[in-house]
């Protein structure tokens, strides 16, 4: 018994020895702070005091970017303009807009009043000056959701004017960078277009082909399959290397499928996004929402000033 207790003996004569050293290397390490503390005590609150300072900026900064928004999307959404997407523009419509991107330049309400202006010019037939402003909002608002449709909106422009080789560039020049944009599409029916009226029925041909072949009983579909079929009554040899569209291959469409075309293949739809203001804050001092309209725009040109 006496040789078994001798090792419980000699822990409990080491074992104050160990928390005596752990309390006084605790007791040195706290002192040690305590005196760092104290000797670098102004440079402590003036750190302190800066990032409060900057939490505070970066907050201010944030929640007036939030009212400029606010504020611009409220003065888009008062610009007056037909209830209906297709009706005539009222006089004025381009200068309204116009204001709203000059007052509110760096906002997405902003971007979006400039995109505006060019299409109302384009309306109106003001062809030169749509192309303008939309080569003005691509330098302005680089990285915006709405490039692909300035990019739409310059193709379109040059083609209203007439100048068919530019259009044809700058269609080509979407069709490789945005293949998968909503309006590669459009994109590639203008292109075909352009190629029939440069007689390179041929070219033309294969476009309306591929977009049969993709999307047959869709409005940009069923327009391509009708000038499809009409270049291959004026070049009957195009039907003879046409490839086989899933359209031949189905001869009978689904329930409610239509055949009808497109009214024009010359149109963009501009489509605005649903934005409310998100800040608590903001919303309680205003009782607002931050609203973008969602009916859409359509960029068509005017068929009488536009060339045959």
């Amino acid at each position: 018994m006496a040789s078994s207790s001798l090792p419980f003996r000699g822990i409990s004569r080491t074992c104050p020895a160990l928390y005596m050293h752990s309390d006084a290397t605790q007791s040195d390490s706290y002192l040690r702070f305590v005196t760092w503390v104290q000797a670098n005590l102004k440079r402590i609150i003036i750190g302190a005091v800066t990032v409060l300072a900057a939490i505070a900026v970066i907050a201010f900064i944030s929640f007036e970017q939030g009212q400029k928004e606010i504020r611009a999307s409220h003065a888009l959404a008062n610009v007056a303009v037909p209830l209906s997407p297709t009706a005539p523009m009222r006089p004025g419509t381009a200068d309204a807009y116009l204001k709203v991107a000059k007052d509110h330049a760096g906002t997405k309400a902003g971007a979006r009043a400039l995109l505006q202006v060019g299409a109302a010019y384009f309306v109106e037939g003001n062809y030169a000056d749509a192309q303008k402003t939309f080569e003005q909002f691509l330098k302005e608002y680089p990285a915006s959701e709405w490039t692909t449709q300035a990019h739409f909106g310059i193709a379109s422009s040059l083609d209203a004017q007439g100048k068919t080789a530019d259009a044809v560039l700058k269609f080509e020049e979407m069709r490789r960078r945005f293949a998968n944009d909503a309006t590669s599409d459009e994109v590639k029916l203008a292109l075909a277009r352009l190629f029939e009226t440069q007689g390179k029925p041929a070219d033309a041909h294969k476009i309306y082909s591929e977009l049969v072949q993709v999307n047959p009983y869709g409005g940009m579909g069923s327009e391509a399959g009708v000038r499809k079929e009409e270049l291959e009554k004026k070049f009957p040899e195009l039907k003879a290397t046409a490839p086989m569209t899933s359209l031949q291959q189905t001869p009978i469409p689904p329930v409610g499928a239509t055949s009808q075309p497109a009214p024009t293949n010359r149109v963009i739809t501009i489509t605005n996004m649903i934005r409310t203001a998100t800040n608590a804050a903001a919303q309680a001092a205003t009782n607002v929402q931050r609203v973008i309209t969602n009916a859409p725009l359509l960029l068509q040109p005017n068929t009488n000033a536009a060339k045959p």
